[in-house]
């Protein structure tokens, strides 16, 4: 169908020519004797047709509604314009907003629910309200992140600012750690904006770990994949990608086996091993086991290889079998990581019928690991006997965990992988083995460690607070030290999460000062410090690169101090006195 604008919208038509003139009227009328129709008979002709052209806005609104779901928002911006009905139906249309919101953002805040907002009822969202304020929020994180980039007054606050927008910032962040080589500002801009994505990120594992410290339910999936979101950025890193990668196998399995849910616990059990081992979640060799990737469950479902530790092969089997109706739990044994899988109550794990009044249920132990077969559990209560385990503590270890205790169990993991890369460094000078590229990045992974343990470790029992709160004032200089040298602007999840821990108690009251203090400095004004007789030593200059004569790395110089600037704790923890001319020398801020 052609179609056309009315009449009426046109201020100044545009002449026809002769040619479009001769073919129109041929078309809609061929004359008989061509020579004899004069000018003025052409023009009474062509005259009612124009007037008949059927017009644009003549078409039914769902074909409208169609053609606009086809347009990005800049072209539907403009056809917006060009009358007063398009325009109160773009603005009145929800179905093409909710599709915009769809099609231009790919990460949202939890705060909005997107998932069930876009299953649900089109008419219970104001949508175009929903794009303009995510339009405004990229537009402002874009204004904020210049102002971070421009000047160090007020730069905590604003990165701050930036992460109170949490994921609706995302897409914008990513953008500027994205931005092209050529641009003035790029590697402050990259910077800035992949520190305020890792803050992001931070505080949305925090938050999760939080609320399974407070007893709420936590898949076992997510609470892991917080150590991913804590210590990576990029658009596939969230907990909601691995609740999806978990959702496509358990997908899969049940393509490949229709039938799955009718078979016996016993079959289910060995078939879904089976299932993950077949596509490559077989465990790690012996000469990559401590490699720090492993520990992430994030990075081992989209790797290749799916290389994982045992615990995280157990959860990644217990998240899939949660999916597909199979009751299986992560069994806590000492110094690995087994399956129990239950069978329904009244049936046994053959799936036959039996009618018990008993609450225990029929259960079995399988290595996800090591192998599809069952593990017998004399083979390990010998193996607990064998390490001079009582007989009176084996239960403990044949028992279920808590997604808690797997948690904790993680951060021991990844606080050893760190630990191996750093003595293997001291001890090699530069790192040689192919499996210790430490990614994620090591002092993010240790860090997201101390969080887990500071927020998870400690249990807040009524009967003891005194034992409570030393095991929490344990982790409070790894904290802060890793705090004040690579995460400044995390001061307000001090503010959040850390300080409401120690209420009533003197470091509470200390942490406070230290925030508010922070806080003072943040806004105030930073002085230029020029180069004078006082600085006669200070040999490098800002934005010099350089390599580390004893440990190989290469940087930049972002700022130094005539002498060390540090607080007394961190001089005293990093032996500065011990080094030639002490503490009276020039001190470097690198990157």
């Amino acid at each position: 169908m052609q179609v056309g604008l009315q009449s009426a919208q046109l201020s100044h038509p545009r002449p026809l020519s002769n040619n479009q003139e001769a073919l129109l009227l041929t078309t809609a009328n061929p004359p008989r004797n061509r020579q004899s129709d004069s000018p003025e008979q052409s023009l009474s002709v062509l005259a009612p047709m124009m007037q008949q052209r059927p017009s644009f806005t003549d078409l039914p609104t769902e074909i409208l509604e169609a053609i606009f779901l086809n347009l990005d928002p800049r072209s539907l911006v403009s056809v917006s314009q060009t009358n007063k009905f398009i325009k109160r139906l773009t603005t009145d249309a929800p179905i093409v907003w909710r599709h915009l919101c769809k099609s231009q953002f790919k990460t949202w805040d939890s705060r909005h629910n997107i998932a069930a907002k876009l299953v649900g009822p089109l008419s219970d969202v104001d949508w175009r309200a929903l794009y303009i304020w995510k339009h405004k929020i990229g537009r402002h994180t874009r204004h904020l992140l210049n102002h971070v980039v421009a000047t160090q007054q007020e730069r905590i606050r604003y990165i701050n600012d930036i992460a109170d927008f949490g994921y609706d910032a995302k897409e914008a962040l990513l953008k500027e750690c994205a931005c092209p080589d050529d641009a003035e500002d790029v590697l402050a801009r990259r910077y800035y904006a992949n520190a305020v994505l890792e803050r992001i990120h931070r505080e949305v594992a925090i938050k999760l770990w939080s609320n399974l410290h407070a007893g709420k339910q936590v898949p076992i999936e997510r609470a892991l994949g917080a150590y991913d979101v804590f210590a990576r950025v990029g658009e596939d890193v969230d907990v909601d990608v691995v609740a999806e990668d978990i959702s496509a196998l358990a997908n899969g399995l049940l393509e490949e086996y229709p039938f799955f849910r009718d078979w016996s616990p016993r079959t289910q059990a060995s078939t879904l091993a089976s299932y993950l081992r077949e596509r490559g979640f077989s465990g790690v060799p012996d000469r990559s086991y401590r490699a720090l990737k492993n520990s992430f469950i994030g990075l081992v479902l989209r790797s290749a290889a799916h290389e994982s530790l045992p615990l995280i092969s157990v959860a990644i089997y217990c998240a899939v079998a949660q999916r597909v109706g199979l009751d299986a739990r992560p069994c806590g044994f000492l110094f690995h990581v087994y399956t129990l899988v239950y069978a329904p109550k009244n049936y046994n794990l053959n799936g036959e019928y039996r009618p018990t009044s008993s609450t225990e249920l029929e259960y079995m132990y399988l290595d996800p690991f090591r192998s599809t077969s069952e593990v017998r559990q004399g083979d390990l209560q010998r193996t607990l006997r064998d390490m001079g385990v009582p007989s009176s503590e084996h239960q403990s270890f044949l028992s279920d965990t808590t997604t808690r205790e797997m948690v904790l169990r993680t951060a021991r993991n990844i606080m050893n992988s760190v630990q191996m890369i750093r003595e293997t460094e001291a001890g090699m000078g530069r790192i040689q083995a192919s499996w210790m590229n430490s990614y994620p990045d090591m002092d993010n992974a240790f860090y997201a460690t101390i969080w887990a343990m500071l927020l998870l470790g400690p249990s807040d029992d009524t009967s003891n607070l005194g034992h409570t709160a030393t095991r929490r004032r344990q982790y409070l200089p790894y904290l802060l030290e890793h705090f004040q040298v690579h995460y400044p602007w995390d001061v307000t999840l001090l503010s959040r999460y850390v300080i409401p821990m120690f209420y009533n108690q003197p470091e509470g009251h200390r942490l406070l000062q230290f925030v508010q203090s922070m806080h003072q400095v943040d806004a105030m004004r930073k002085p230029v410090v020029t180069r004078s007789q006082r600085t006669r030593n200070v040999m490098f200059k800002v934005g010099q690169l350089f390599q580390h004569k004893r440990y190989g790395y290469e940087g930049v110089i972002t700022g130094w101090d005539v002498v060390c600037d540090a607080n007394e704790d961190w001089i005293q923890n990093m032996h500065v006195d011990s080094l030639p001319n002490g503490r009276n020398q020039a001190f470097y801020h690198v990157l």
